[in-house]
């Protein structure tokens, strides 16, 4: 594009050119601050925050903001990433506060009856009016106000309020790694905000030591989850304060005391040494117990559901529990239908059988999602083992923690003559014996 004939004129509509382009700025002004001004107002935050706020001693309380009847509140979370809190609910839970709203004026005052602090909230405002006593003057505070589009509540900055207590460090804001080591749920929860009207927050109190967080915490382990996802998720739930120690205890910890454990074969490319021993269900842990604790009831769990019936069976079968538990693993990850389970059993078995390759994805998943990201050195060096489409017969051990169905899939296998399956699109499977078939339905099954 050209601009060499581009002229500015300067002379005659010099002063009539400025005027206009005055007004052109000042109109963008008023846009832009119409935007920001709007912006505040917004729907209930996606995360979650807890509220904790202390008394005289010192001693939290734990408040769920979430858990709401028809006439309560909760929080909010701005565009800009403002954590907003209803005030009127969160003052009723401070001890020494009083809350009054003006209609007239839509006005929130917010006073302190033991020291004389004064907060004073214009709704549909970028500040507050603050008197730091009775006879003090006042000194204006730079925090968006609103009324909740949602709740008719009046919404105010979370740290606020800390201009009414004894010391203005009495607020706290900590968000999952400090949680996650106190023993919080961070699955629910984001971050925790603390109030303390009597001292400054200098640190996270221990989930354990405050009122309205249980001392212990029910966690499900879905079928199929792989060891990180398991202990990603105990961390989470604030059973365990670090996957670490997890690790730790999983590698180092003695649980040759349980058969199943001592019965495992060794080997060296193996990667995690209990996968496919963590039985998945319903489980109830104290917070921040100790990750040794926590893997002995998984492993308890499991000596109880892998009945003496099913050891002896396996014996029968020529094979370990542990090549057992690692079949499992692959019908696990291969299908989440019961009544298919079989089947992708007698294709893994029919294969095993005439030392054919498995074949199948699942293991070349398995070391790219849970355990290259999870490793150092080498993160390649478990390739070969864990690779369907390079290992010559089962990989080097069980690549989930399988549920009941399919363990009692691979005790009983159907008897088939299939060697290959795939799913379509409708998540149908489709099964054979010669690879051609296979190839061609997928490629119609595609074609539909």
């Amino acid at each position: 594009m050209m601009c060499n004939n581009l002229r500015i004129n300067h002379t005659k509509t010099g002063k009539k050119t400025f005027s206009y382009m005055k007004l052109i700025l000042l109109s963008l002004l008023f846009v832009l601050i119409t935007i920001c001004y709007s912006s505040v107002k917004v729907e209930a935050a996606e995360k979650k925050y807890g509220i904790m706020i202390a008394d005289n001693k010192g001693k939290y309380t734990f408040y769920d903001f979430y858990n709401i009847s028809e006439n309560d509140n909760t929080i909010e979370l701005t565009d800009e990433g403002n954590v907003m809190v209803p005030l009127e609910r969160l003052v009723n839970l401070i001890p020494g506060l009083t809350y009054r709203y003006d209609k007239k004026k839509e006005t929130a005052t917010i006073i302190n009856n033991q020291n004389g602090k004064k907060l004073i909230y214009k709704t549909d405002n970028q500040y507050a009016t603050y008197y730091a006593n009775a006879k003090a003057s006042k000194k204006k505070l730079v925090y968006p106000t609103y009324i909740s589009p949602s709740s008719s509540a009046v919404m105010v900055h979370m740290n606020s309020l800390k201009w009414l207590f004894n010391s203005t460090k009495g607020f706290g804001y900590y968000k999952t790694a400090d949680m996650q080591k106190m023993g919080y749920d961070t699955l629910t929860y984001s971050g925790v905000l603390l109030y303390n009207p009597y001292q400054a927050v200098t640190e996270l109190p221990k989930a354990t030591s405050v009122n309205g967080i249980s001392n212990t915490v029910k966690v499900t382990i879905p079928e199929g989850y792989s060891v990180p996802q398991v202990f990603n998720l105990l961390v989470k739930k604030g059973v365990c304060s670090s996957t670490k120690q997890l690790y730790d205890a999983m590698e180092n910890y003695d649980f040759s005391y349980y058969p199943l454990v001592a019965a495992i074969e060794e080997n060296e490319h193996r990667c995690y040494k209990l996968e496919g021993y963590l039985y998945p269900d319903t489980y109830e842990f104290y917070r921040l117990s100790k990750a040794q604790d926590v893997i002995g009831k998984f492993l308890r769990n499991a000596e109880s559901r892998i009945t003496e019936n099913d050891r002896k069976k396996a014996e029968a079968m020529g094979y370990s529990v542990n090549e057992i538990l690692t079949i499992a693993s692959i019908i696990e990850k291969e299908t989440s239908d019961p009544a298919v389970m079989k089947q992708v059993s007698s294709v893994i078995y029919n294969r095993l059988n005439i030392n054919m390759k498995l074949q199948m994805d699942c293991g070349t998943y398995y070391v790219e999602r849970y355990i290259k990201p999870y490793i150092t050195g080498d993160v390649n060096r478990y390739n070969e083992y864990y690779n369907m489409y390079k290992c010559k017969a089962l990989p080097s051990g069980p690549i989930c923690n399988p549920g009941r169905k399919a363990i009692e899939a691979a005790f009983s296998p159907s008897v088939t003559d299939y060697l290959y399956f795939y799913s379509d699109e409708k998540g149908e499977y489709h099964f054979s014996k010669e690879y051609h078939n296979v190839v061609a339905g997928n490629d119609s099954s595609k074609e539909e």
